[in-house]
């Protein structure tokens, strides 16, 4: 549950005292500072760093970790990216097994697309998933933000985002992150809630509450 006033979705850092965060980890940073004192942690098979000789280490890996560290609570960032290296197969072949374990194992999947929106699509309207998909750092523009809404996703957004798309995502849909950046989350949620018309405190409960329905209510 949130016992901070902020609540960041997608970072890759240690959450900032005021914050409650979800920090994505890979198999590789299993050893890092971030992975081993994160409260919450999300299992990530991201697409960049996909091969063939790894992709089952990783998935074996993720299996484990999710049957044995109680501060997962969400899969991901996991997805696809028509612009990085890794051969598009893998990277779909990879992305429906996080689809899988996020269904077996009951765990919110957070998404990284880049330029596969109808991949995306075509997949979700394959598996009907019980589990929320979440697209992390979103920057689409209003229309895609509309189509993505239409089929039941929630959008999570960063410091880089379209105000158009920002100012129409409904308050039941709507994550806040930081990912990579180093983020002044108060600051942030004041400029998200002039954006769209809200107050503060009323922006801050609705996150809460999104958060704590979305991570921690297993």
């Amino acid at each position: 549950m949130i016992d901070t006033p902020f609540f960041d979705a997608h970072t890759h850092h240690l959450p900032q005292p005021q914050t409650t965060a979800i920090v994505s980890c890979r198999m590789d940073e299993k050893t890092a500072s971030s992975y081993l004192q994160a409260p919450f942690i999300s299992v990530s098979l991201h697409p960049w760093y996909l091969t063939e000789e790894n992709i089952q280490p990783q998935i074996e890996w993720l299996v484990q970790t999710i049957q044995s560290d109680s501060r997962v609570v969400a899969l991901g960032e996991a997805g696809l990216d028509k612009v990085c290296d890794t051969p598009f197969d893998l990277q779909i072949q990879a992305f429906r097994k996080a689809i899988e374990l996020s269904e077996t194992y009951h765990l919110p999947l957070v998404i990284h697309s880049v330029k596969a929106t109808e991949e995306l699509l075509a997949l979700h309207k394959e598996y009907h998933p019980a589990q929320a998909w979440i697209i992390h750092g979103f920057r689409g523009k209003k229309e895609l933000a509309t189509d993505l809404l239409r089929h039941g996703f929630y959008l999570s957004f960063g410091k880089k985002y379209q105000e158009k798309a920002l100012s129409i995502v409904p308050a039941d849909r709507l994550l806040l992150e930081s990912d990579e950046a180093d983020t002044d989350f108060p600051s942030f949620y004041r400029q998200v809630a002039s954006l769209r018309g809200t107050s503060f405190d009323s922006l801050v409960e609705n996150i809460k509450e999104n958060a704590n329905r979305l991570f921690f209510n297993r």
